[in-house]
Parts: structure tokens; C-alpha cells; sequence
């Protein structure tokens, strides 16, 4: 069903009887977590009983530590990955995210952040989410926090392709365009194509190319670039498709279909439940029958991947105050 070719998003800490009766009717791959659904662990627990139970296959969130940390109120605050990485404990960082995550009841983290820290733009516009200017650094942070997460029985996700450290403004806001440079672009690709077969998912930004299309609108970038010449054979999950970059692409149900034929094959709508049927709706009317049954296959082998990493997870026990201690030495190490 083409519902499961969607990761949404909920309203508030308690699943209201509408949104169970959504969730129900179309049943999405996952639901996505953000800080305004996080109260405490007890509420956490039941919330992602109810969702699951609602019909929620698996649960996403971004923890990434710094600023896009949703754990603080639950946790302690967790040190950036820019920090971690400068410190050469990118393992750690996605040991303690990881750890963290199988404890609550999530199963993928979207991260790490493989976007450069350019000068004067993702240095700016990402500040201490992005590890570092230098590819290679960025590699070898990256690789070290996803063995981190899949070492504590969480899978990964690389962000934000083909990569948003030459942007000048936020997504969230506004749609950035990218210079034509095939010098830049070569190190904006080195961490997905270095990383996407250990991580097994990408995330497609909406950055767009000299044509104003973005990425995750652009079969050139999502089918083109990733799959034909990186050869990424994993899931590609679009970035929120709320987001202000993607003002002038028309609705909600619009940007689905259009995403989902550009190749993206998990489709997120993070907040606006209210509108996820007529997205699927749409999906299942405007998307070719071949390019959604690939897209399919492709999350089924990503969920064959989150399944055979619960192995880990049974070492996990204990109280989530070693957690929480564990993060705050991590942090004063760091100091």
C-alpha cells in the first residue's frame, strides 16, 4: 500500500483520536519524533506504544546531538557532532545516540550530517551540525558514528544529499541554489558515496542545481546522480517535504507524487497529519505502479537491515540515568 512509502509526524505528546484513526487508515513505514512530542520517558513509552499500535512500523528521530538534540529534556543535552568530531569521538557520540535510542523504543536515527562546513554558507547555515570542511574528515566522523549507532542496534541515515555545506540559506526556509562547480560538487559527493553502503539510507535535501528543480523534486540528482553514477542501491528518504524550500512546488499531495518520481522512496510529511491521505491519494494516482513497487523493495531491504541490527539491543539494560551520566561525562570530557 502506498502508505507505506511515508514517514509522518504527529502534533503533540499524546496521539489524538484523529490521528490514531489516520494512522489506522494508512498505515505509514514510520513516524517521526521531534522534541514537541517528548515530555519524559514514562509518556515517550506510552506515546510509541500508541503508535505502533496505531499501526506505525518503525520510529524515526534526528539526534544528532547540539543544536538538533531531541533527547535533552529526557536525557541530558549531548554534545554537537561538530564537537565529537574534533575530538576524535565520533564513535562515542553514536554509541551514547545509539544507546540512548534502543533504550526509548526508536529504531532509526536520521543522522549523521555528512554536509560540508564550507565558508561563509554551510559553515554558517549549519554551524555545529556539520563535522568539518574537509571530506575526509567528515568520512571518517560520519563512518565512526554509524558504527557507533549500529553497534547499540540503531540504524542510520546520511544527510543531507548531494549536499547542503555550499548552501547559503536554511531548507527550513527558504530554497538555496547551488553553483554549477564539478571540482566542489566531487567533494560535496565523497561522504555519500564513501558512506552509503554502510549506512544503507540517504536523505535527499532540497537544495537545487543552476535549473532552481530541487534535489528532491530533480530525477537528474535523486535517480541520476545517486543511483546511475554513485550506484547507491539503499533507501533514499526525502527531507520534510513542509519545508519552506519547497514553496513554489505546489501542495502537500503535489510535492509527494512529484518526489516520489524523482526517486525519493520514503516520502516525509513531519507535522500536517491532516493532510497525509490526500498525499497518499496522490501517490497512488500520479506514481507509476514500477516505481512504487521499487520503492517498496528498496525500504523493505532498509527494514531488513534495522531488523538484523535488534541483536545489539539485548545487551542495552539498565536504568536510563547510565545513560544520562554517560552523556554528561561524555560532554565534560569534551570540555
Amino acid at each position: 500500500m502506498s502508505s507505506r512509502l511515508f514517514g509522518v509526524g504527529i502534533e503533540g505528546p499524546v496521539l489524538s483520536p484523529g490521528e490514531r484513526d489516520i494512522l489506522q487508515a494508512h498505515p505509514p513505514y514510520g513516524v517521526i519524533l521531534f522534541r514537541r512530542n517528548i515530555e519524559d520517558p514514562e509518556q515517550l513509552a506510552r506515546l510509541i506504544g500508541n503508535v505502533r499500535d496505531a499501526g506505525a512500523r518503525y520510529l524515526f528521530v534526528d539526534q544528532e546531538g547540539g543544536p538538533v538534540d531531541r533527547l535533552r529534556d529526557v536525557l541530558a543535552p549531548a554534545p554537537s557532532f561538530a564537537r565529537a568530531a574534533r575530538a576524535g569521538a565520533g564513535r562515542r557520540a553514536g554509541e551514547l545516540a545509539g544507546e540512548a535510542l534502543a533504550r526509548l523504543g526508536f529504531d532509526v536515527d536520521l543522522a549523521p550530517v555528512v554536509d560540508r562546513a564550507v565558508p561563509g554558507a554551510g559553515a554558517t547555515v549549519l554551524g555545529e551540525r556539520s563535522p568539518d570542511a574537509d571530506p575526509g574528515a567528515v568520512i571518517h566522523a560520519a563512518g565512526e558514528f554509524l558504527a557507533g549507532l549500529h553497534a547499540r542496534g540503531i540504524a542510520g541515515c546520511l544527510k543531507h544529499f548531494p549536499g547542503l555545506g555550499r548552501a547559503r540559506f536554511d531548507t527550513h526556509e527558504k530554497l538555496p541554489v547551488i553553483e554549477s562547480n564539478p571540482h566542489q560538487l566531487a567533494l560535496d559527493l565523497a561522504p555519500f558515496d564513501a558512506l552509503m553502503s554502510q549506512a544503507r539510507a540517504i536523505m535527499v535535501s532540497h537544495a537545487a542545481a543552476e535549473d532552481g528543480i530541487p534535489a528532491s523534486l530533480s530525477a537528474a540528482w535523486t535517480t541520476t546522480q545517486l543511483r546511475e553514477i554513485l550506484g547507491f542501491e539503499g533507501a533514499a528518504f526525502s527531507d520534510d517535504l513542509e519545508m519552506g524550500a519547497l514553496a513554489a512546488f505546489g501542495g502537500l499531495p503535489e510535492r509527494s507524487a512529484r518526489a516520489s518520481v524523482a526517486g525519493c522512496d520514503l516520502l516525509f510529511v513531519c507535522r500536517r497529519l491532516e493532510e497525509y491521505p490526500a498525499c497518499v491519494d496522490a501517490v497512488e494516482r500520479d506514481v507509476p505502479v514500477a516505481r512504487r513497487a521499487e520503492a517498496a523493495e528498496r525500504l523493505e531491504a532498509y527494514a531488513g537491515h534495522i531488523e538484523s541490527l535488534r541483536p545489539a539491543r539485548a545487551r542495552e539494560t539498565g536504568l536510563l540515568e547510565t545513560v544520562t551520566a554517560a552523556i554528561r561525562g561524555f560532554d565534560a570530557s569534551l570540555a
